[in-house]
């Protein structure tokens, strides 16, 4: 068979450099005159496909080896993660939320460009060769989903630090991060992708001999695992870092988001904040308005030429609808043939819910930190595979929103049950467009056409989670006398049971209290959101006010053919009430409150999304129905 370098050769050029000689030219040149035949190449891909398989396992034993080198660093890690794991674990008493929490928001408004503006598609296209000349310090990466930010650093940063220092990478790697294990997981098999692809040749024992493989040159963890490092072991940290050049903060929200449940984010923040010292920092995400806020307040200002942004564009969403929750079966039950959805519910306890109406038709998906639903729904490769729903409908958590891509023409429907703003942007984004042709529908769920927003389909539920987390840490903050208040309020085994509960806040026997600021930050902020919302007449226009999206088209409410067509079909018709109340209801679209039957107030929450409202007035013509009251259906005039 003929010989194939791996790189195309590229350690030749390299050679020839140092011994003066032209190996290099001579090898593309017998490459060109005498290609691979079919068989041939056959051959080679599985010679390569073993040869990748040689390399993981290599990789493996190598971070063995690096565990027997350095066990100051990986001292202890182990029992760490299950503590780390274990707290992220615990949710509060029924009703249970989901733990993959929210983020303070600020409102963040996406203007479209103007007509004549170049639209920069991709993060590679945008940043170019800049980044071979940042030095240490901070790099933000403001970009929407489906941007290519992890394209670049795998495509571009790490080959070209690949193509530059092919026989030494120590103190030049990349650290990159990400708050989840699902990511975790998907990153390491694209760098794995990424660096076959890039081997048009077989790999040889040449490239095992010296060992460069993209595992090298970038190392993908979790937050949790530096965390880990920074509380358990702080005196390796220095030396865990030094290892690395840069470090690619991905998803970095989660400095928000997760700081309600992970008592623990502060200590990687801190960290990646005194690292920019003495490395590049690269932060990065979709959502992260708030962060790079927070990156200001703690580190001062970012230099003006290092920030590059790209706007998340919403050209895929055809149509967008609010919707009652009450009615979304109905909805669910009625979409096209061959049209799949994704729903985003707000609780483990929502995917019981829906498995039981539709059973196995469905897929359902929840974080495997979710202590009571992971042995259940936490399965991700029975949802989806090969970036492709695996059934018609997925019934999914918040978990879902975290750095996973669903590239699936079938996909023309995303609902999304939840209220918290970044959550609701993040599940927005999950729908991957192919292109032009790839749309869809999205319906936002209306929390004003709940029954009563005081019950728990409302949204005081969640006011008094984010209460049980706050108050402990509230309690804390306002200083020695006062916490000695709190404690003694009532039972220590109660009391405990709330600081346990709260995550922003935790008590340890040997160490005593420990307080997470930015998840203090995080619930209060959400609280001051959820309070304005709830105080709002009209739940559309406060979504509008939080929106971190412009979708640059008007919501509209759902509509139900067979409802507005007999409402507009008794437009200006008196009808006794009881009457009218009755065939309105019989449709089933309205949703009742322990089997009372509403009234004319909440009649007309609902059907102004189909623009019209009720309208009493009497008979004013003499005769045996002489000042009745009756109802009468008239046109909502914009």
């Amino acid at each position: 068979m003929k010989t194939r370098w791996p790189f195309g050769g590229f350690f030749l050029k390299i050679l020839d450099e140092q011994n003066g000689t032209h190996e290099y030219e001579d090898y593309r040149r017998e490459c060109e005159e005498n290609p691979l035949t079919e068989e041939e190449q056959q051959e080679r891909e599985e010679n390569g496909r073993a040869a990748m398989a040689e390399m993981e396992q290599a990789n493996a034993e190598d971070e063995q080896k690096q565990r027997f080198d350095y066990p100051d660093i990986f001292d202890g890690l182990e029992s760490a993660n299950k503590l780390i794991a274990t707290e992220e674990n615990a949710t509060e008493d029924p009703p249970k939320i989901e733990v993959v929490p929210t983020e303070a928001i600020v409102p963040l408004r996406q203007e479209p460009p103007p007509a004549d503006e170049e639209r920069w598609i991709y993060a590679s296209e945008l940043i170019g060769d800049a980044f071979q000349h940042w030095e240490n310090g901070r790099v933000i990466l403001d970009m929407g989903t489906g941007c290519g930010k992890n394209e670049f650093i795998i495509k571009r940063l790490v080959k070209w630090i690949f193509d530059e220092n092919f026989f030494e990478t120590y103190g030049k790697r990349v650290l990159y991060l990400c708050p989840s294990n699902v990511l975790h997981t998907e990153m390491i098999r694209r760098r794995n992708e990424a660096e076959y692809a890039e081997a048009d040749d077989e790999p040889s024992e040449l490239l095992m001999r010296y060992d460069v493989v993209w595992a090298d040159i970038l190392e993908i963890q979790t937050y949790q695992h530096l965390e880990t490092i920074c509380r358990n072991n702080p005196a390796a940290l220095g030396q865990y870092l030094k290892q690395f050049k840069y470090i690619a903060a991905d998803e970095c929200h989660c400095w928000s988001e997760f700081s309600s449940f992970n008592i623990n984010t502060h200590y990687s923040l801190e960290t990646l904040l005194q690292a920019e010292k003495d490395h590049t920092v690269i932060y990065m995400g979709a959502t992260g308005c708030e962060t790079w806020n927070l990156l200001e307040d703690k580190g001062g200002p970012t230099q003006p030429d290092h920030i590059y942004r790209l706007p998340q564009h919403y050209e895929y969403v055809k149509a967008a609808y609010f919707y009652a929750r009450y009615n979304l079966v109905s909805i669910l039950k009625s979409l096209p043939a061959g049209e799949k959805a994704v729903v985003f519910v707000e609780l483990g306890d929502d995917l019981v819910e829906m498995e039981k109406i539709f059973g196995d038709t469905a897929a359902y998906y929840c974080s495997p930190y979710n202590e009571n639903y992971k042995e259940r729904f936490s399965d991700l490769s029975v949802c989806v595979k090969d970036d492709q729903l695996l059934k018609n409908i997925l019934f999914a958590t918040k978990a879902l929103g975290v750095g996973i891509g669903v590239k699936d023409r079938t996909v023309k429907h995303i609902f999304i049950d939840q209220w918290n703003p970044l959550e609701i942007a993040q599940s927005l984004g999950r729908k991957r467009s192919l292109d032009a042709n790839d749309t869809c529908t999205v319906y936002f769920r209306d929390y004003g056409l709940d029954w009563y927003w005081g019950t728990n389909s409302g949204l005081a539920k969640f006011r008094n989670m984010l209460l049980s987390k706050y108050q402990p840490a509230q309690a804390y903050m306002l200083g020695k006398e006062e916490f000695d208040k709190y404690l003694h309020s009532d039972a220590p085994e109660v009391i405990q049971k709330r600081i346990e509960k709260s995550k922003i806040l935790e008590h340890n026997v040997v160490t005593g209290y420990h307080i997470n600021p930015l998840g203090v930050r995080q619930v209060s902020h959400d609280l001051e959101v959820l309070y304005d919302i709830m105080d709002s007449k009209s739940y559309p226009e406060s979504f509008m006010k939080y929106a971190m999206f412009n979708l640059h088209q008007p919501i509209k409410e759902y509509r139900f053919k067979d409802l507005e067509k007999w409402l507009y079909a008794h437009l200006d018709q008196p009808m006794n009430s009881d009457e009218m109340t009755e065939k309105i209801m019989r449709f089933g679209y309205i949703e009742t409150y322990y089997d009372r039957t509403p009234g004319q107030t909440v009649l007309n929450r609902y059907l102004q999304g189909y623009g019209v409202k009720i309208k009493s007035d009497r008979n004013r013509k003499r005769g045996q129905n002489y000042q009745t009251i009756y109802w009468k259906l008239i046109e909502i005039k914009s």
